[in-house]
């Protein structure tokens, strides 16, 4: 089978046709442990490949970029003691879709198929190719949060995924199943500040799909091929958190406590982000406005309830100083994100911030002065 521009060989595992297993974070080549994946791209001018991808292995957290060092297809010749996900995760973070709510498993392939949805021409073969070379990709972000919480297909705006694959061979890939559907001028991009993967059609901004691999800390550059619960340490919350696997039908809850925060009678804002940055701090407090001010706002009788204490707690615990911190070209991002993304009216912008503790009402406070 080719599916991604290289010969992909299918063994057989208990009776079953698998692909080969990748190389993942953990493994050890060489006597020297794999810890994660790089990027540097080699050639502006063309697509990236696989061959931009760079091997990460412990030792380089000191690197100021990634070395020159070519990532393998696959785990041979290496000693495979990492878990593919999400068997690296405690088995009851770990939820049939079913088990949580029978229905959400018709959502999933009704969402794939959404009609006029800008993925939905790429998204099925695109799993089906990853899925191919041994890797894994999920519904991540919004989408996994909106699918679970029962939210009108109509409103999931974006499909952003996440999985196991070094951003240099997701773009291979990609490219590969554009072209096989006829779709060889829609562009694939890759941020290098971020690994954040996308699609875009011809001549337009407007992205049909966006990925990232797992978060990896600990390197001075950008890197993914963390495991799910480290991953889950640079989301904002914890109901951001969850990935949902299309193919299995599994919710993947890598903080534990994800599901409840979303579903519970009181929708829990958990931080995750361990981030000490200012303005990382500062944005995970735009994002709750976002999320607790937009929730309302489609539910004018009231019924959803907050439960906002694991972010005072958090937000108290910041530096009293954090504002003026932060430099000028910080605030004027925090301002557009804060600008495209809350649409309440500045009484209830107001009073949501008011609920938090310092400096969390005085960033907000700042932000909707600039805003009206």
């Amino acid at each position: 089978m080719d599916v991604s521009g290289e010969k992909v060989t299918l063994k057989s595992r208990d009776g079953h046709i698998s692909p080969v297993r990748p190389l993942l974070a953990g493994d050890v080549l060489a006597e020297r442990r794999v810890a994660g994946f790089g990027w540097l791209m080699q050639n502006g001018e063309a697509a990236s490949t696989h061959l931009d991808d760079r091997l990460l292995v412990e030792g380089d957290e000191h690197l100021p970029g990634p070395p020159n060092r070519p990532v393998p297809q696959t785990a041979d010749g290496a000693r495979p003691l990492a878990a593919m996900p999400p068997a690296d995760l405690p088995a009851h973070h770990v939820h049939a879709a079913e088990s949580v709510n029978p229905a959400i498993p018709v959502r999933a392939g009704a969402l794939l198929d959404l009609r006029g949805a800008p993925w939905r021409p790429l998204i099925r073969p695109l799993l089906a190719a990853v899925h191919a070379t041994g890797h894994r990709l999920w519904l991540a972000g919004g989408a996994a949060r909106d699918l679970v919480a029962n939210v009108p297909l109509s409103e999931v705006n974006d499909l952003d995924l996440s999985g196991t694959v070094p951003a240099g061979r997701f773009s291979d890939i990609t490219r590969q199943t554009l072209r096989a559907l006829g779709m060889s001028e829609w562009q694939t991009t890759i941020n290098p500040s971020s690994l954040v993967c996308s699609v875009l059609p011809p001549k337009s901004s407007t992205r049909l799909i966006e990925y990232r691999g797992l978060s990896k800390g600990g390197f001075k550059f950008p890197a993914v091929g963390s495991r799910l619960s480290e991953d889950a340490r640079y989301r904002d919350f914890a109901f951001n958190a969850l990935l949902y696997d299309a193919l299995d039908h599994q919710i993947m809850d890598p903080s534990g406590t994800g599901l409840d925060d979303l579903l519970g009678k009181e929708r829990r804002f958990t931080p995750l982000n361990v981030s000490d940055d200012p303005a990382t701090q500062a944005m995970v407090i735009v994002r709750a406005a976002k999320f607790a001010l937009r929730w309302r706002e489609e539910d004018p009788s009231g019924v959803v309830a907050f439960d906002l204490e694991p972010l005072k707690a958090r937000i108290a615990a910041l530096p009293p100083t954090l504002c003026r911190t932060l430099s000028g070209s910080e605030w004027r991002g925090l301002r557009n994100a804060y600008r495209r993304s809350v649409r309440a009216t500045a009484r209830q912008q107001r009073e949501f911030a008011a609920m938090l503790p310092q400096p969390g009402r005085e960033l907000l406070d700042t932000l909707i002065g600039n805003t009206r």
